[in-house]
């Protein structure tokens, strides 16, 4: 690895301190903002997080009352557990930028940060299975989401590449996500329901 940040300041550190000024700005907005906050206060989850190989590690971020906290053991099961390895973490924290949660919504093809409200979580929870993403092209790299109590399969149920200057494009909001699955810079392989599935719970309304 580089000398730049570790899984574990980026997971136990960064991560919680952008989810939590997220939630400080929330408030901030006062009247105009309460319906939002009172959706993302109302979140009570744990995302879960593996990071495989030496200098990696199994990291819980635990939301209580709409903070995060990250610890050693999930305090809810799980609604999500990605799985990536020390390569991928590399350009996963080049890309995330001032928002982990916006890098995630450029994989669902968003521009800007996804809040984690408890109905976008509910809608998570109902999916089953796993699916990669995959970032193809230069610092291209691959993660996997796996949803539901079932053990991780070897092989998962879905697999969403996506060309990384498409990826860059999407969350920008340059692009649109049917523009760019029409045009071939996303591809889905396997169980297309689940892919679109998990599209929907990602953009649903906050």
């Amino acid at each position: 690895m580089s000398d730049g940040p570790t899984p574990q300041s980026f997971y136990n550190e960064r991560i919680p301190a952008q989810f939590n000024k997220a939630l400080d700005e929330q408030t901030e907005l006062g009247e105009g903002g309460a319906k939002l906050l009172g959706d993302m206060n109302a979140v009570n989850a744990t995302l879960q997080i593996v990071v495989e190989g030496d200098g990696g590690g199994t990291f819980c971020l635990n939301v209580e009352k709409g903070r995060m906290t990250s610890g050693d053991k999930a305090v809810h099961p799980p609604f999500m557990t990605l799985v990536h390895d020390l390569a991928a973490f590399e350009v996963l924290e080049r890309e995330s930028g001032d928002s982990a949660l916006g890098f995630l919504g450029g994989l669902a093809g968003l521009a800007g940060e996804i809040q984690l409200t408890q109905s976008r979580i509910d809608n998570l929870a109902g999916l089953n299975g796993s699916l990669r993403f995959e970032l193809t092209g230069e610092d291209g790299f691959s993660l996997l989401a796996h949803f539901g109590s079932e053990p991780i399969p070897d092989e998962p149920n879905c697999s969403i590449s996506i060309d990384a200057e498409a990826y860059r494009q999407l969350r920008s909001g340059e692009l649109n996500p049917q523009d760019a699955f029409m045009g071939g810079q996303i591809r889905i392989d396997g169980d297309m329901q689940m892919a679109m599935q998990l599209a929907l719970a990602l953009m649903s309304p906050d």
